[in-house]
């Protein structure tokens, strides 16, 4: 932003002592074609925040289901013996996703300590013994939901708005800027407000789309709470069933 700002001082600062005066008064075709690039680029920004905004809200709904198969997998290991690992293991990822595996995914990452531990998880629950086939079965493919959900979860990490948006958008608001200087028009104070505006409507729009083009780029758009109260389930499911996972 202060490269922007110092850009735009020295360019207004070079109009103002080699410019010339506005002899038509604003009128012509350079001014057609700067309101033409301003629609443009007003057209590829809208169409970009709905892109980035259907992106984002696919990922928060990836992560609800994350949560209930996380859920789910509990609620199926709980009644067999031997589960109390499971269990542990099963918190203990839920607990990673959120404080490892959530800051990490603003750089287009997961955690490789999480993935471990669903690996652990996944291992463990083969080694429950087979008392109640139906039970394991389901426990085993909540557990390949989970696998899967992670799978998701790294993909929505590191998609983001294709750059055909980026380019037209960085194109079109260069040309809403510069057009008008090339005139080489001296600065008054109604075409310096303007190209303030200009300048703050490009540049405003393009930080904007890229903050939001990855869904986890910026804190918060996608919320962790889903596994936070995936948590406090885990702790329920253990109150109903207090002797769950006795050998």
């Amino acid at each position: 932003m202060a490269i922007v700002v110092v850009a735009l001082f020295a360019v207004l600062t070079w109009l103002r002592r080699s410019g010339r005066s506005d002899e038509e008064g604003g009128a012509g075709p350079i001014d057609f074609a700067v309101n033409l690039a301003l629609a443009v680029f007003l057209v590829v920004v809208a169409y970009a925040v709905v892109l980035c905004r259907d992106a984002i809200s696919a990922s928060d709904a990836d992560v609800r289901a994350e949560s209930e198969s996380l859920v789910e997998l509990y609620w199926a290991v709980a009644p067999l013996p031997q589960s109390a690992e499971v269990r542990d293991l099963v918190r203990a990822y839920t607990t990673q996703t959120v404080e490892l595996d959530w800051p990490r995914m603003r750089e287009a990452s997961l955690d490789a300590r999480t993935g471990v531990t669903l690996d652990s998880l996944r291992t463990a629950m083969l080694k429950l013994p087979a008392t109640d086939s139906e039970l394991r079965a389901e426990a085993l493919a909540r557990a390949a939901e989970v696998s899967h959900a992670r799978t998701v979860r790294a993909d929505n990490a590191t998609s983001g708005l294709e750059s055909v948006f980026m380019v037209s958008m960085v194109v079109s608001g260069l040309l809403v800027i510069a057009l008008p200087w090339a005139l080489r028009r001296r600065p008054t104070l109604p075409s310096v407000i303007a190209d303030v505006v200009r300048v703050a409507t490009v540049v405003t729009g393009i930080v904007v789309i890229h903050l939001i083009s990855q869904p986890y780029g910026i804190e918060g758009a996608v919320d962790p709470g889903p596994l936070k109260e995936a948590q406090v389930r885990y702790d329920e499911i253990d109150r109903l069933l207090p002797n769950a996972g006795a050998a």
